[in-house]
């Protein structure tokens, strides 16, 4: 039995097999359609997730980032008092008293260039940090746009099933 020997009656109307296919491949297409938007929305809404997330710790750093660069900042004025004192007292002392200031300051300066070290460590972390977070949001506007293309296509296609539609009810032998 050849398919346009075929005939489907359903509630007292007739289809030939050919219109049946033919309803068949589109109503697959579609079903297909509906299963790649559902999937990249899945992907979609996982990448923004992980953006949301890039951008939270992002924050987190920065934060302190800026709570060790503070507190580096007042250590760094305390010692610059305390530097300004022993110079004082230097010169009020006299040479007697100089080897011992000299080893206090020098204990100082290497508190100060071990601070000023995490300092360093920590402004590499948040260049590392930013560029990760500049990387994410262009991947986002990426698949933004690719989101756009898809819409753009959705619309297409849902053109065509009802110029579909409106073709077979023209086609309808019972005029309805």
């Amino acid at each position: 039995m050849a398919l346009d020997e075929l005939e489907v009656n359903v509630g007292g109307t007739s289809f030939k097999g050919v219109y049946v296919a033919v309803l068949l491949s589109f109503a697959s297409t579609i079903g297909g359609g509906i299963w790649a938007a559902s999937e990249f929305f899945s992907r979609l809404e996982a990448q923004e997730e992980a953006v949301q997330e890039a951008v939270a710790q992002a924050d987190v750093l920065a934060a302190r980032f800026n709570d060790l660069k503070e507190l580096n900042t007042q250590r760094l004025q305390q010692y610059q008092v305390d530097i300004e004192k022993m110079q004082q007292s230097m010169d009020a002392a006299g040479v007697e008293e100089l080897q011992g200031k000299l080893v206090q300051l020098a204990t100082n300066l290497e508190q100060i260039m071990d601070a000023q070290k995490e300092l360093l460590n920590l402004r590499d972390r948040i260049a590392t940090v930013e560029r990760t977070s500049s990387e994410t949001e262009l991947r986002v506007s990426g698949k933004l746009e690719q989101l756009s293309d898809l819409d753009a296509r959705l619309n297409r296609l849902q053109r065509d099933i009802n110029d579909v539609w409106l073709a077979l009810d023209a086609m309808n032998p019972l005029g309805g």
